[in-house]
């Protein structure tokens, strides 16, 4: 049965009862420069929403929301096209439909998040985000590097990814921010290698010194390595 705009409407009016305000003043606050409306409804309840949605006509769900400015609906959204049971090629259309219009790091992470057949997908996966990497949109490039932790941090590819990360010039904040946490999780994978690569990698020093921070901050890298990453961290003045 086709999804229609009167089914979005019934679906509004039970978003806005699932909202809790101290979350969406919270959770607001975490996304700023943003022009859209937060209601307020916690993940794990859209996540609900969405495994019920991909049940009955999710296309016409998708096709309805794509370009919406209401973020739960946004959410909704990223979330139906990556958890729906469908071709790799055709969700990846859709994604490719999505892209453009994600505004936060929010949307972005938790549809990488839900993409779990990419990990019987991986070359195809890794030819479609190559284009995205060189992306001026700051969204765009986030989400091709939050696949790569996601998904490639394997022994077949992890150090194409740290290479991939050390040639990302995009002077976002959410990009930098991803690309930190992405070498920090290639740590924590594969140290050795990656120790190698902090020593001779080409990250500016506000990405190079994130990096460093999270890995110090993760209860899966030894107090030890813990020691020595802080021992690293760049200082101005510093020669390279």
């Amino acid at each position: 049965m086709a999804y229609t705009s009167k089914d979005l409407e019934s679906l509004d009016q039970e978003l806005k009862e699932l909202a809790d305000e101290k979350y969406r003043k919270f959770h607001s606050g975490l996304i700023p420069n943003v022009d859209t409306v937060f209601y307020g409804v916690r993940v794990p309840l859209l996540r609900k929403t969405a495994k019920r949605l991909i049940k009955e006509d999710w296309r016409g769900f998708v096709a309805l929301t794509k370009d919406a400015d209401i973020y739960e609906w946004k959410m909704l959204c990223g979330m139906v096209i990556g958890l729906a049971k469908c071709d790799f090629e055709e969700k990846l259309s859709y994604v490719e439909q999505f892209l453009p219009g994600i505004d936060n790091w929010a949307v972005c992470d938790i549809v990488c998040g839900d993409m779990k057949d990419v990990k019987k997908n991986r070359e195809r996966m890794f030819t479609f985000i190559k284009p995205y990497l060189c992306s001026p949109g700051e969204y765009e490039v986030r989400f091709a590097v939050v696949i790569l932790m996601q998904y490639f941090l394997t022994e077949e590819y992890i150090r194409e990814v740290l290479s991939i990360y050390d040639g990302i010039r995009h002077e976002g904040y959410y990009v930098k921010m991803a690309v930190a946490w992405g070498v920090s999780l290639c740590f924590i994978h594969n140290r050795d290698m990656t120790l190698d690569y902090l020593l001779s990698c080409n990250l500016d020093d506000f990405t190079y010194n994130k990096s460093i921070q999270k890995m110090t901050e993760s209860f899966r890298v030894s107090e030890e390595d813990k020691e020595m990453l802080r021992g690293m961290k760049r200082r101005k003045g510093d020669n390279r």
